[in-house]
């Protein structure tokens, strides 16, 4: 792991002499992916959104506007046969005031999250062109995800006050 950049020197020979200056930082926090934090906010509220089925599937669909950011996205539970709605959010001002939950569901954490990566989309990078669809499925997480995605989680949002 890099150490802040606060605490790196840098060598700066302006002629003969040799003098340690700090290094300029860079502001620019580094890029995580999208896929790679919403499903992490998916599997921190696993148990939630499933009531820990054993045969449960999260799908995360999204939609990119022409200005590269996204503009709404979708998560649908499935235990069986068929998808049935968790929530939507949408940054269209009038359509929503944060997720909206369907169906019977809700989870104030995921909300709370959906609602900061929406809010701090400068933090993710996805890779898609304008106006196109992204599309997460999620199964069951083992122990090793539930971590994983939980120090994601944290790590990030600490890292965006």
């Amino acid at each position: 792991m890099t150490q802040p950049a606060s605490n790196r020197w840098v060598a700066n020979q302006p002629s003969q002499k040799r003098t340690m200056m700090p290094e300029k930082q860079d502001n620019a926090a580094p890029v995580l992916h999208l896929d790679h934090i919403l499903t992490s906010v998916v599997i921190v509220n696993w148990d939630a959104l499933t009531s820990s089925s054993a045969t449960a599937r999260i799908r995360v669909e999204y939609h990119i506007g022409m200005d590269g950011s996204v503009e709404y996205l979708k998560l649908w539970m499935s235990a069986r046969e068929y998808w049935s709605l968790i929530c939507d959010y949408s940054i269209h001002p009038g359509w929503s005031d944060g997720p909206r939950f369907s169906n019977g569901y809700h989870s104030r954490s995921l909300g709370r999250l959906l609602q900061s990566i929406m809010m701090n989309q400068k933090l993710f990078g996805h890779g898609c062109e304008p106006n196109s669809n992204g599309l997460l499925e999620i199964g069951t997480p083992t122990l090793q995800d539930a971590d994983d995605a939980r120090l994601r989680v944290s790590e990030t949002f600490q890292r965006s006050v």
